[in-house]
């Protein structure tokens, strides 16, 4: 595609589509990347080493920290770069600056020897990757037409299956320090990759945001930060994605204890919870996968997002169904397949839905990161809100109830979104 840049007039040919997503991709694995082989791997194991003690009270301390950050740097973070005007565009100055800022920070994480600084710099982390997720994630309605929002959604929802499968691998066979190494290199080799080989068009000559609506933190300044919230499908889109990664993230910190205690050890295969785990986890990621690539097309050929994602959020409630009704073995894997798939299903349009819900093409980075804080809120909330459940009654019957209820509010909410179909 050909277009004449404001600043110089000069024909420059537009990056293809299908060009941006293969870059994309990477990119949002890097991220995940970074993300899932330091909470599952390199910080647990960092924190053992340090103080075995008190790991549980640690690594709590340190995904609260990470939340915090995470929830509050998104949406800044995009839409600082929504109010860029550089001839490298909006995004990629910021892409840059926060790939290099993960990196550097992920190396003084991997020779921490403290409590204290390993959580200092857990936040640390946590602060330019989500500046970067909420940045990478505008590239897409910066830059992909709304009939591609689909597969864009589905290239997207691949990031976070494939980035545990890739680093959470590497990172478990790799010294502490080789493995922080590794993921900050590689977000900053592919976002090199990205920023120069699919470059943006010059922003120098957008317009401007008007002096009234620029970032104040007075109580008008941050109303008017949030004032996506005054269109309704932006609210519906936003609690949609709120119940439903309650659902998700309620349930992911248990299963070990699902297996333990719920299923019971004796009815795991050789009594071994761990390969239990493992082999739910396979069958999920493998199930999650396949949806993914299926359905971000099929939304898009049916021109049926917002059914797409509702259904999904029911078929992912019927999941949480199966194991209530038959608490064994052979129940909790179709569990694992079922739910896996319907996730995978929410993963290929979610993001699709939340680009076509964005009231001001000026302040889409920011509202992109806003819906993003329906993720990173849950992520730190649904876990402790869980745990709660299960000591006052119990049992993890109540966590998957807690998922029920979620699951069907997330399709409620979908369902209520007006503009798409």
């Amino acid at each position: 595609m050909a277009e004449a840049t404001p600043a110089s007039g000069v024909t420059r040919t537009q990056p293809s589509v299908i060009r941006i997503l293969t870059l994309l991709l990477p990119s949002i694995i890097a991220l995940y990347g970074v993300y899932q082989a330091i909470n599952q791997v390199l910080l647990p194991a960092q924190i053992t080493a340090i103080d075995p003690t008190n790991k549980v009270h640690d690594t709590a301390m340190a995904s609260l920290v990470e939340s915090v950050i995470g929830t509050i740097i998104l949406p800044i973070g995009a839409a600082i770069s929504d109010r860029t005007r550089t001839r490298i565009g909006r995004r990629a100055p910021w892409l840059l600056f926060s790939a290099i800022g993960t990196a550097i920070a992920c190396v003084v994480m991997g020779i921490a020897n403290t409590i204290p600084l390993v959580i200092l710099m857990a936040g640390v982390v946590w602060f330019f990757a989500n500046w970067y997720q909420g940045v990478i994630y505008a590239v897409i309605p910066d830059r992909i037409p709304e009939e591609h929002r689909g597969v864009a959604s589905s290239v997207t929802g691949l990031g976070l299956p494939f980035g545990i499968l890739i680093f959470v691998n590497i990172a478990s066979r790799t010294s502490q320090l080789g493995g922080y190494a590794v993921v900050g290199a590689f977000i900053v080799i592919i976002t090199l990759l990205f920023c120069f080989l699919v470059p943006d068009t010059s922003s120098v000559d957008m317009p401007r945001p008007q002096a009234a609506k620029r970032v104040s933190f007075s109580i008008s300044g941050i109303g008017h930060f949030f004032s996506a919230f005054l269109h309704r499908d932006f609210t519906m889109a936003f609690l949609s994605r709120f119940s439903f990664f309650f659902a998700f993230f309620g349930i992911s910190n248990f299963t070990y204890f699902i297996l333990s205690d719920f299923v019971g050890t004796q009815n795991v295969p050789g009594g071994n919870v761990a390969a239990g785990v493992a082999t739910m986890s396979t069958i999920s990621t493998v199930s999650q996968i396949i949806a993914i690539i299926v359905f971000g097309k099929v939304a898009d050929m049916l021109n049926r997002r917002k059914l797409v994602v509702a259904l999904s959020s029911i078929v992912y409630m019927i999941a949480f169904i199966i194991p209530l009704v038959s608490p064994s073995w052979p129940a909790i894997l179709i569990f694992a397949g079922v739910s896996g798939a319907a996730s995978g299903v929410y993963f290929a349009v979610d993001i699709a839905v939340m680009s076509l819900v964005l009231p001001s093409k000026q302040d889409e980075g920011r509202d992109l990161g806003i819906l993003a804080i329906a993720t990173s809120v849950p992520a730190a909330v649904a876990p402790l809100f869980a745990s709660m459940l299960i000591n006052a009654t119990g049992t993890y019957a109540s966590v998957f109830v807690f998922g029920i209820v979620t699951a069907l509010l997330g399709g409620v909410f979908a369902f209520l979104i007006k503009a798409i179909k």
